[in-house]
């Protein structure tokens, strides 16, 4: 989803855009061959592990992409003088904090995937200084499996669908995320770590309040019922509340117009 979108927000500059099955970040030694054949300004790297339950049994597999490799990546990258932008999630963070999680708190990721994404982050600090660490959450767009699209295939066939009350975070469309890194780049803002996701209520707003407005928006029969996690257990442990203070600053858009917008274009 991320990689077509910062596809799209960077075509002018004619990018070079390389799939799995083009670039292993876990080689290290055909990493670097292909990074140094190349001479990047910029290096973006929107490559992750991302099934949060299955990370749990390839806890391993995980750290390896989303951690051992961001040091690859970071180590070339100041070897060539690059910028390197990386992206990480509120599941850094163990969910205790109910105001929300600033740039400057410190992570304590309660499951393998916060882990090996908190190791990328490591890696990342440790390897380079000219880096933008954009931690976003809830992420969903065109081109992959999104809790959007779940809901509205749920809501096409039952009556009613439960979704938990009880989790609070801040969705980002993907779109409006690439629009952000590039505005970064552009306005060559410091080096850092940066929040970013679609403006929301600070605190957040939980997953049955954005499927009820998924199901609103779409003018939708189905009746959306909120439930507990309890309810719903899962391999992994979700941080309760992980939502970004102050995670607009990068002049994103509220988060129902943003819904809207993907729905628009989604038909």
């Amino acid at each position: 989803m991320l990689g077509h979108a910062l596809q799209d927000a960077f075509a002018q500059f004619l990018p070079t855009c390389w799939d799995r099955d083009e670039i292993d970040i876990a080689d290290q030694q055909k990493l670097e061959q292909k990074l140094l054949a190349l001479q990047p300004d910029i290096i973006i790297n929107a490559a992750a592990y991302t099934n949060v339950d299955k990370a749990e049994e390839e806890e391993e597999l995980a750290t390896l992409i989303n951690g051992i490799a961001v040091g690859y990546i970071a180590k070339v990258a100041k070897q060539l003088g690059a910028v390197l932008v990386h992206f990480s999630t509120d599941y850094v963070f163990d969910g205790t904090k109910k105001e929300g999680y600033s740039e400057t708190d410190q992570p304590n990721p309660i499951n393998a995937y916060g882990r090996s994404k908190y190791r990328g982050e490591q890696e990342l600090q440790k390897n380079h200084d000219q880096y933008y660490l954009v931690r976003t959450s809830w992420l969903y767009g065109p081109h992959g499996k999104n809790f959007v699209d779940t809901i509205l295939t749920l809501a096409a066939k039952q009556d009613t669908i439960k979704v938990v009350n009880d989790q609070w975070g801040k969705p980002t469309y993907t779109v409006d995320l690439a629009a952000a890194v590039r505005k970064l780049i552009d306005e060559e803002k410091p080096f850092g770590i940066y929040h970013i996701t679609n403006q929301a209520p600070e605190g957040g707003i939980t997953w049955y309040e954005f499927a009820k407005k998924i199901v609103e928006l779409k003018g939708l029969e189905c009746e959306v019922v909120p439930c507990t996690t309890k309810e719903f257990p899962r391999p992994a442990k979700r941080p309760q509340y992980s939502a970004f203070v102050d995670s607009d600053k990068v002049a994103a858009i509220n988060w129902d117009l943003a819904l809207k917008k993907y729905l628009s274009f989604r038909t």
